[in-house]
C-alpha cells in the first residue's frame, strides 16, 4: 500500500510538471524567489529547501511522518532539475501582497 501511494504521488508530481502548474516567481529588484504550485483547490507555497508545502497534506501526513513529502514537493524538485517550470517575474512591491494571498488560511 505505502509503495501504491508512492508510485500514486510520483505520478501526480510529473503531471503537474508535464501541465506547466510548477511556477517559480523571482522579485525584482531583490532577487528573491518563491515557488509556487497550481493546485487542484488553491496555489501551494512550496519551499523545497526547508522542505515544506502549504497543503493539506504536508501538514496532516508529512509532519505526522506516514510520508516523506506531498506530492507538489515532488514536483518542484522534478521541475526544478529538469528546468520544465514557469518563471514568473514580479516587482518586489508584489511581494507580500502575493505571500499573504499563498498563506491566506481562511480559504482552506
Amino acid at each position: 500500500m505505502q509503495r501504491q501511494r508512492r508510485v500514486d504521488a510520483e505520478s501526480a508530481a510529473r503531471q503537474l510538471v508535464s501541465e506547466r502548474r510548477v511556477k517559480r516567481y523571482v522579485f525584482r529588484p531583490s532577487g528573491r524567489s518563491v515557488w509556487v504550485v497550481v493546485g487542484r483547490h488553491r496555489d501551494y507555497l512550496v519551499m523545497p529547501d526547508v522542505p515544506y508545502c502549504t497543503c493539506d497534506d504536508f501538514f496532516f501526513r508529512v509532519i505526522n511522518n506516514e510520508k516523506p513529502m506531498c506530492y507538489h514537493l515532488m514536483a518542484v524538485r522534478m521541475a526544478s532539475e529538469s528546468g520544465n517550470y514557469e518563471v514568473i517575474e514580479e516587482g518586489d512591491e508584489w511581494y507580500w501582497q502575493l505571500m499573504w494571498d499563498w498563506l491566506d488560511w481562511s480559504r482552506r
